[in-house]
C-alpha cells in the first residue's frame, strides 16, 4: 500500500516539473519575441509563477517520494548497484544543482531587468 502512495506522489512530482518546465519554455520564448514592454514584463511574471508555484513543489515532491522509496524498497545506497536508477538519482542531482544555479540566476536577472525597464518607462 506505502509503495503505491509513493509512486502516486512521484508521478505527481513528474507531472508538476514537466507541466512548469513547458510553462516556463513557452513564455520564455513569449518574452523572446515580443518588443512591447508590458508584454514582456508579463511573460517574466508568468516565468517566476511556473518556476515558483510548480517547478519547485514538483521537485520537492520528487524528491521526497524517491528518497523514501530508494530508501524503504531499494535498499539504500544499494540503488547505486541498480544502473537505471543510479542513472537517475545522478540526473536529478545534476538538474537540480543546474536549475538553482544557471536557471535560477538569468531568470532573476529577467526578472530584475524586467522591473528596472518598466520603472524607467515615462508616464
Amino acid at each position: 500500500m506505502i509503495y503505491a502512495l509513493l509512486k502516486l506522489a512521484h508521478t505527481i512530482g513528474v507531472i508538476l516539473i514537466g507541466g512548469g518546465l513547458i510553462g516556463v519554455w513557452i513564455n520564455d520564448l513569449r518574452s523572446r519575441q515580443t518588443s512591447e514592454l508590458i508584454r514582456f514584463s508579463e511573460s517574466v511574471r508568468n516565468i517566476a509563477l511556473f518556476y515558483d508555484a510548480v517547478v519547485v513543489p514538483g521537485a520537492i515532491v520528487l524528491l521526497i517520494s524517491g528518497s523514501w522509496m530508494i530508501a524503504t524498497h531499494y535498499g539504500g545506497w544499494n540503488f547505486i548497484h541498480i544502473p537505471w536508477l543510479a542513472g537517475m538519482v545522478f540526473l536529478f542531482v545534476f538538474e537540480f544543482v543546474e536549475g538553482n544555479t544557471v536557471t535560477r540566476a538569468y531568470f532573476v536577472r529577467l526578472n530584475l531587468n524586467s522591473s528596472v525597464s518598466w520603472n524607467q518607462m515615462p508616464t
